[in-house]
């Protein structure tokens, strides 16, 4: 009776669409990917760190760890599940030497299609943004040096761009340190309408929340937002952008639609 129940409830569409770009680097340590599990679905970014080489396969290590854990919206278990991710790359460390100082950044939103419910978790400075009617409703706070400054008064959100640590981080994954994965306490409700982007900090380092806003706001669809993020970032590198990757979700009453393309 319940299964059948909740099989007859409306379930929400996605539409999504994601694009990766080395940048002026010579390689790309950035990684993205999505999986269903039933009818929750899960869309995560990371931002590898350690070298070429170390970066990519810590980056990658997070990602296959997704694809195969269950996605729980608890988030006691989805705590849980980020820790274990951490411990896996930790035990690659120890046995490949040549990997000790690989780490990642880590973002990742589930979405409960039938119960219409969205969770997010964080590690690093890669980020979330949850909009709704095209306007910016939540963000997530970067686990670094810089934005405890920020947070405590002590630097300005101009001068972040300038700051010689604004790149050392407080904690990521495969990292000991005391900074650890930060959930979303409960799931929140969503509706047809809502958006998220989930990126590297090689989207956000260019872009203020006001630019997202806006170019979600004269975007006709997901991917045109997206492309229009990776454009104006490529454009304002002058030579020096670091690898940046954007994923965007848009909540839609079209009917599920998958849009992928890797770009660089």
């Amino acid at each position: 009776m319940t299964q059948n129940a909740q099989a007859a409830e409306p379930a929400l569409a996605l539409i999504h669409h994601s694009q990766t770009d080395q940048g002026d680097r010579s390689y790309n340590e950035d990684a993205f990917c999505h999986v269903r599990d039933q009818h929750v679905v899960s869309f995560a970014v990371a931002d590898g760190m350690g070298g070429a080489a170390g970066g990519l396969r810590a980056s990658n290590l997070a990602m296959q760890a997704i694809r195969n854990a269950p996605l729980s919206m608890d988030p006691a278990a989805f705590h849980a599940q980020l820790l274990a991710i951490s411990s896996h790359i930790q035990a690659q460390q120890q046995e490949h030497p040549e990997f000790s100082s690989m780490s990642t950044t880590l973002v990742e939103l589930r979405i409960d299609t039938h119960r219409q419910r969205a969770i997010w978790a964080h590690w690093g400075d890669s980020r979330i943004y949850w909009f709704r009617a095209k306007e910016l409703m939540a963000m997530t706070s970067d686990h670094s040096v810089v934005q405890c400054l920020v947070n405590a008064g002590l630097l300005s959100s101009n001068d972040v761009a300038t700051y010689p640590k604004k790149n050392v981080l407080l904690g990521a994954v495969g990292t000991q340190s005391e900074v650890g994965p930060e959930v979303l306490e409960q799931a929140i409700d969503i509706s047809t309408g809502d958006a998220f982007l989930l990126c590297t900090d090689g989207i956000w380092n260019g872009l203020s929340p006001a630019d997202i806003e806006a170019s979600l706001q004269r975007s006709g669809c997901v991917q045109d937002w997206i492309s229009d993020l990776m454009a104006t970032v490529r454009q304002q590198g002058h030579g020096d952008n670091d690898n940046f990757t954007a994923t965007g979700v848009w909540i839609n009453n079209d009917g599920e639609n998958t849009l992928l393309l890797r770009s660089g």
